[in-house]
């Protein structure tokens, strides 16, 4: 993975559910820090109309940081994809 700002790094992780509702994935730092641990993202998609909602749930998590870094990378991410789409229209 490559973030705005900072090096790259690596996650790795296993698929767990992939189908056009839903998906579900483990997600985990390489190298990990101390205050990680293996997460479950999963992701859901339902449609609202001519749009299609997001619901995110990722954890376990050690600490509120490394919640707030996840969260923060996701919210990053989501908002970059909604201005992918919304240029394209």
């Amino acid at each position: 993975m490559q973030p705005p700002e900072g090096p790259a790094f690596a996650v790795t992780g296993t698929f767990r559910r992939v189908d056009p509702s839903e998906l579900a994935f483990t997600f985990e730092w390489e190298p990990p820090d101390p205050d990680d641990q293996e997460t479950l993202a999963q992701l859901s998609f339902g449609a609202t109309g001519d749009s299609t909602e997001v619901r995110l749930e990722q954890g376990p998590f050690k600490t509120e940081a490394r919640r707030a870094l996840h969260r923060d990378g996701w919210t990053d991410s989501l908002d970059r994809l909604a201005e992918l789409i919304t240029d394209r229209r």
